[in-house]
């Protein structure tokens, strides 16, 4: 599993965060049901340098005085004007208890529908899952090369290592390659063509019928 190492520094809880972002650092805190939670400031350049590295199941290192916490991102605080980085969580999980997050599913190849014209609609990008802090991987990948328009992926379909519950119905699709859109608007256009035919039918016969009546 790739993982991440970052030096931090223990924090005042009196000083404000404010003061801390104009010093170039970030505030953050470290916490997990073993542990009590511990402020700390992390390098603002260093954290721009890897956000983009770190996702849900990226194990960060944090060393505090010494002393390291297995660790993994939890929350992630902006400023809602600049979007910049202002706050940090990351959780410390218990060795034997299991954690909720999301694994990305990457899609490997290039399906046989597509090179007939279908688009691939990827619903389901990150899989919620249960899982031990030991059995976590940074992804799931699934060759779609084979997939020809109108193939499904479903949960059930993915090959999920073992330790990992994902925590989605079986029958919920990941992915499909659907019809081209020019194919699918003229199947909407014959089905409405038909309907349209159909409708006047019965007018008719119900006009003609009132005639009869009459």
């Amino acid at each position: 599993m790739h993982e991440i190492n970052l030096v931090a520094e223990l924090r005042n809880g009196e000083m404000k965060a404010r003061s801390l972002l104009n010093q170039g650092k970030i505030p953050a805190v470290v916490y997990g049901p073993e542990l009590e939670t511990v402020p700390v400031s992390l390098d603002k350049v260093e954290i721009l340098r890897i956000m983009n590295r770190i996702a849900e199941t990226t194990s960060v290192v944090i060393s505090i005085d010494g002393k390291e916490y297995h660790t993994f991102l939890k929350g992630v605080q902006r400023d809602k004007v600049t979007d910049s980085v202002i706050h940090l969580d990351f959780y410390v999980p218990s060795s034997g208890h299991k954690m909720e997050l999301r694994i990305p599913i990457r899609l490997k190849g290039t399906p046989i529908g597509v090179e007939k014209g279908g688009i691939v609609d990827h619903i389901i990008n990150e899989l919620p899952v249960s899982v031990l802090p030991k059995d976590i991987v940074e992804e799931i990948i699934v060759d779609v090369s084979s997939f020809d328009v109108g193939h499904v992926l479903r949960v059930g379909d993915l090959e999920i290592p073992e330790g990992i519950k994902p925590l989605l119905d079986d029958e919920d699709a990941i992915m499909l390659i659907a019809l081209p859109r020019a194919a699918k608007e003229v199947e909407e256009e014959e089905v409405e063509e038909i309907e349209e035919g159909v409708e006047p039918e019965v007018i008719n016969k119900g006009k003609k019928e009132e005639e009869e009546e009459e």
